[in-house]
């Protein structure tokens, strides 16, 4: 449950990031559904990396030495996702003039979260193998 809420929170700070850029330039009650629509999508690209590597590590019961490596794999990608986001809000500064700057963030990453969750996926998948061979073979070799 308490990764639910923080996935939440990530598409909540992506979703605030857009409405932020807008509102650099207008007040709320220019808010239009296209800015909404907007913020939407954002928040929804940014947690669907890690929304997915969530259902996959819930899904998979595979551990070495105790460590379920899928979980470890979708905490690391929230993790990293909820560290840039917070920092793109509370952290970095947001002057007046920043045209497309912020924008470049909500576009790329979800792409970037979406590689590295692909890329660590692999690797679960790599270790897994690995270790299922291993032990297959010292079954064989009994």
């Amino acid at each position: 449950m308490a990764r639910i809420i923080l996935i939440s929170i990530l598409m909540a700070l992506a979703g605030t990031n857009v409405l932020l850029d807008f509102l650099r330039h207008a007040s709320i009650s220019e808010v239009h559904s296209n800015v909404v629509v907007s913020a939407l999508v954002a928040g929804f690209a940014t947690g669907l990396p890690a929304g997915i590597t969530f259902l996959i590590s819930a899904k998979t019961r595979f551990t070495i030495s105790g460590i379920n490596i899928y979980r470890m794999a979708s905490d690391f990608v929230l993790g990293l996702g909820l560290l840039a986001w917070f920092y793109l809000l509370f952290v970095r500064e947001r002057p007046e003039y920043y045209e497309g700057a912020s924008h470049m963030y909500v576009a790329t990453w979800p792409v970037l979260l979406g590689t590295i969750a692909i890329v660590l996926y692999l690797s679960c998948l790599l270790a897994q193998g690995t270790y299922q061979a291993i032990k297959h073979n010292k079954v064989l070799q009994s």
